[in-house]
């Protein structure tokens, strides 16, 4: 009888466990929305992502102070050169330079869900608010 009871508890709590990592977007689900946040963050469009999962170990599932945690998505995109015509923005040519950034989920937030952070993120800096990996 205890055993039924440990099994059928261990079904629960995987189930459970389960739901809770597959509510999380993945990269690839998550490319439109970057799209849509950087057009609202800044005035020129990047033209391809590069890579995805820069740190190949998956989204980041932060802790930001005790009472909110995000989500973290590491992309590399591609931003070519731009030139100003009429007040506004021209690609230039095909030259451009790789851009590291993370893409923010924050689902506690009531104003902005999602915001963008240029540049790598530094673990070492920021490991003791690493509360895991998601893959």
């Amino acid at each position: 009888m205890k055993e039924i009871f440990r099994f059928l508890l261990l079904g629960i709590f995987l189930f459970s466990v389960t739901n809770l990592y597959s509510e999380v977007p993945k990269h690839s689900d998550m490319d439109k929305t970057l799209l849509a946040t950087w057009n609202k963050t800044f005035p020129v469009p990047y033209t391809k992502i590069l890579k995805r999962d820069l740190t190949e170990k998956g989204v980041l599932y932060y802790r930001k102070n005790s009472k909110r945690s995000v989500y973290i998505y590491s992309y590399s995109v591609f931003l070519p050169l731009y030139a100003e015509q009429n007040e506004k923005p021209v690609k230039k040519d095909d030259n451009g330079r790789e851009v590291k950034l993370k893409l923010i989920y924050d689902p506690s937030s009531k104003d902005e869900k999602y915001t963008i952070e240029l540049g790598e993120f530094d673990e070492m800096y920021d490991a003791k608010g690493i509360i895991r990996w998601i893959r």
